[in-house]
């Protein structure tokens, strides 16, 4: 890990200079080689700069975080072996999607409104998702997984109630994790032993 100050000076202060110091200039010297005024156009393209760099990470922020965040979502104590069984149980437990089903829709999302298809099968093409939230939601619903799909701004809201300690995400129980795991580890000797 970086101390306060490498953390500083190799990550923030190169970002900070290069993308609100640097990136302007050429914006201004533009403006002053047509003899208009290099300074407002310096701090306008300033002002559009961190405009776009605050909507930017509101909207990963609502994008991401808000899909695995909520009173309704399963925390676990111990890690799971990857693409078993406890695995996939856990991606569709441990996220949410969005409203979905048009393009015009999933197009507005950028297609993170499938977190928990993009959870289950993280190289599939955008529409691949569409194609198949419909089939993951049934087999949670034949088999009694909840598969949450809710409004943006219901997650939001319910995210925000996590941050200020309002409500708390769920455990997952114990003895079902243990139980989940276990058999998760017998299934992998059975495949070793082949």
């Amino acid at each position: 890990f970086y101390s306060a100050t490498e953390l500083f000076l190799v990550v923030f202060a190169p970002y900070f200079v290069i993308r609100f110091l640097l990136l302007p200039l050429p914006i201004a010297a533009v403006a002053h080689a047509m003899e208009m005024d290099a300074s407002a156009f310096y701090w306008n393209s300033l002002t559009n700069l961190v405009l776009a760099e605050f909507l930017t990470n509101l909207h990963g922020f609502v994008a991401v975080v808000t899909n695995h965040a909520g009173d309704d979502m399963y925390r676990f104590r111990d890690g799971c072996r990857p693409f078993s069984g406890s695995f996939y149980l856990r991606q569709v437990l441990a996220s949410v999607d969005f409203d979905m089903g048009n393009d015009l829709v999933d197009f507005m999302h950028g297609w993170l409104n499938y977190q928990i298809e993009h959870h289950l099968w993280p190289n599939l093409s955008m529409l691949s998702y569409q194609k198949s939230a419909p089939m993951v939601r049934e087999i949670c619903k034949k088999h009694g997984v909840p598969y949450i799909k809710e409004n943006v701004f219901w997650r939001v809201k319910k995210t925000v109630d996590i941050m200020v300690g309002k409500s708390s995400m769920k455990w997952f129980p114990e003895s079902y994790e243990r139980a989940y795991l276990e058999a998760d580890a017998i299934v992998e000797a059975k495949k070793l032993a082949k």
